[in-house]
């Protein structure tokens, strides 16, 4: 797999892991299963602890750390590792250069390239 893209989706799961903490931190468990989640009792939009703002969405969430967004997905058994290009383009924002991207073309190339190659 292209290094530059590993590097972007190893950073947006580790602000996943890092984001279900500060949420079970003000209280939200985290979901057994995705469904479980869509019916979960609180409120669509909040704040955590740090005036963190959440955007509870169907069987996911967005949040807006001081770094960036970070917006995923719970899956089927509450799995918390799916990506996909948007998610990774809307986590990168300003900052693909970072992550070795001149552009999101340059961005969304590389990925259709990895998705194509099986990686």
């Amino acid at each position: 797999m292209n290094s530059n893209l590993r590097c972007l989706i190893l950073a947006h799961q580790s602000a996943v892991c890092e984001v279900l903490a500060l949420m079970q931190g003000f209280g939200i468990k985290q979901p057994i299963t995705n469904i479980e989640w869509a019916c979960m009792d609180i409120p669509q939009l909040g704040k955590l602890i740090g005036g963190i703002p959440y955007f509870k969405h169907g069987f996911g969430c967005k949040l807006k750390l001081p770094r960036g967004a970070v917006d995923f997905y719970f899956g089927e058994q509450g799995q918390i590792n799916g990506f996909d290009l948007w998610r990774l383009l809307d986590f990168a924002g300003s900052r693909l250069f970072k992550y070795g991207f001149s552009s999101e073309a340059a961005l969304k190339q590389c990925f259709e390239d990895e998705v194509k190659a099986g990686r």
